[in-house]
């Protein structure tokens, strides 16, 4: 993924931010929603009925299949918590320019800068009713918490059919694909901090390396051997904004 270009990643906040270079990306579906910029040239976007489509920006809606084709150009795609929005329009511009600032700096504090400041969304709060919000809270406890869709509804007084459609409708991804999700985001401040895939995978609730390989496939589509092991620099910033580790 990094081909001749060191990448960087950034996390925090509910969102992510990485930039690189891109092979073509099989179909796939991302378990959040995403702003994808070329910073060298449009890019194609393929969607789940094969039609394709140029773009120098796009937004891609989580849990939509798609592929994509940046021809081994550089791209920055920004990752939001699921069902959150954005509070305003991303402008692709100054994302280009704030990242370009960021490449030939060689240095941190640009990319804190970019990351915190330069998007200018503001918070991106996950609106749903008070049933929906337990059951997320619940899906991205760290604890041992159950995760079983039944077990789910009679923890919140509901049933099972009424959380799962409601959580879909209003999330935007089914509830499996939102633990997923958060569980990648931990495995992936864990992989910057120097730990390997496999001790990665144990840590964050995936059965095995395999297993955790294999759902990173089908969330990004890549493997994350091509993200993880090819010079990736990162920053994870804690709840409040400061830098946790680089």
């Amino acid at each position: 993924m990094i081909l001749q270009m060191q990448s960087h990643l950034l996390l925090g906040g509910g969102r992510s931010l990485y930039v690189g270079r891109f092979p073509a990306l099989p179909k796939h579906r991302f378990a959040a929603n995403a702003v994808l910029v070329g910073l060298d040239d449009a890019f194609e976007l393929v969607d789940g009925d094969g039609r394709v489509e140029h773009h120098h920006a796009a937004f891609v809606r989580g849990w939509q299949w798609h592929a994509l084709d940046f021809q081994g150009g550089r791209a920055a795609v920004l990752f939001l918590e699921p069902g959150a929005g954005l509070s305003r329009r991303v402008d692709a511009g100054v994302l280009r320019a704030a990242v370009e600032t960021a490449l030939a700096a060689r240095k941190p504090e640009p990319w804190t800068e970019l990351f915190q400041n330069a998007l200018n969304l503001g918070p991106c709060p996950l609106t749903v009713d008070a049933r929906i919000a337990r059951v997320a809270s619940l899906l991205t406890s760290p604890d041992d918490e159950p995760s079983d869709a039944v077990m789910l509804a009679q923890r919140v007084g509901a049933s099972t059919s009424l959380v799962e459609h409601r959580f879909k409708e209003q999330v935007g991804v089914p509830m499996g694909a939102f633990r997923a999700w958060h569980r990648m985001q931990a495995a992936t401040a864990l992989a910057l901090s120097g730990r390997s895939l496999t001790e990665v995978a144990h840590a964050t609730g995936f059965y095995d390396s395999a297993h955790f390989s294999r759902l990173f496939r089908g969330m990004f589509g890549l493997p994350p051997s091509k993200v993880f092991t090819q010079g990736l620099t990162g920053t994870v910033f804690d709840a409040s904004g400061s830098e946790a580790h680089r």
